[in-house]
């Protein structure tokens, strides 16, 4: 199992595929996730590229310190640089989806030379703004609800909460285990960090690379895609019929076409800005 010990301590599990020559792709997953969510994109990508998933701390099988300290924004973007740097990779397209779509617009902002193609699904540029709708206002509300109800009783109690209103008893049995699997720490670390992350709404118009914006019609984050695209006129942006929040996950092929579709576009050289729906 590859690890790398970031400089705090934290062991930062990972998984490569593909020719390590190829260009270099790297995927970020979401909050109570990990980088199991990208396999099947994974093993696809590299039949063209060297793909990179990582497991963000304190979710799968990453170090969760205790100290709250220890989680910040700036902290989870370093540790992508050094993974990049652990494995001598100094370009790749960045894929993030949801919280993993925070970190990855922290790293496009923060160390842009990194970043040849950037790819934003699910996520939002900021924890909060007067641009957003109602909808996105009322998913957060419920976030931080959770957040009390692992403060209070842990992740385990959590899971069976968020379990019960699952029908699927496949689907409700992997939450559970999903949520018992964070540590209480580790979850509230990176629940602050959703927080009070910085608002980079207003530095979006720095980035230069190329910039992909993917969004469910049914996702209650829709409008921070929205604000996105206003501020990254130049953006592809994919909105994605009878889907809520997590594209790559609730359609996975549309998802990897798409994706596909925008990088060999980049690579290409072709023009990128527009809007579709799929």
């Amino acid at each position: 199992m590859p690890e790398l010990t970031a400089d705090d301590g934290v062991s930062l599990h990972y998984e490569e595929w593909g020719d390590t020559e190829a260009p270099a792709v790297v995927l970020l997953h979401g909050f109570t996730s990990d980088l199991r969510m990208w396999k099947a994109h994974a093993e696809a990508l590299a039949e063209e590229y060297r793909v990179v998933a990582i497991d963000l701390r304190a979710h799968g099988a990453s170090g969760a310190p205790e100290a709250i300290e220890s989680y910040t924004m700036e902290r989870y973007a370093e540790d992508v640089r050094q993974l990049l740097a652990a494995l001598n990779i100094d370009l790749c397209a960045l894929v993030g989806c949801s919280f993993g779509g925070m970190v990855a617009l922290q790293v496009a902002i923060s160390a842009p030379d990194l970043v040849a193609a950037l790819v934003l699904t699910d996520t939002s540029p900021a924890y909060a703004s007067d641009r957003y709708d109602d909808e996105f206002r009322r998913r957060e509300a419920r976030l931080v609800e959770q957040e009390r109800i692992v403060e209070a009783f842990g992740t385990a109690e959590l899971g069976k909460r968020v379990a019960a209103t699952v029908k699927d008893t496949f689907l409700a049995e992997a939450l559970r285990r999903r949520y018992a699997s964070m540590t209480r720490e580790g979850y509230l670390g990176a629940a602050r960090v959703r927080r009070e992350r910085p608002d980079l709404t207003g530095r979006l118009r720095e980035l230069t690379m190329p910039v992909l914006i993917c969004t469910g019609d049914a996702d209650p984050v829709r409008s921070a895609a929205d604000v996105m695209l206003l501020e990254l006129p130049e953006a592809r942006f994919v909105l994605f019929r009878d889907c809520g929040h997590g594209v790559p996950s609730l359609r996975p092929e549309s998802f990897l076409e798409v994706l596909a579709a925008f990088l060999h576009d980049v690579e290409d050289g072709r023009p990128l800005a527009g809007t579709f729906t799929v």
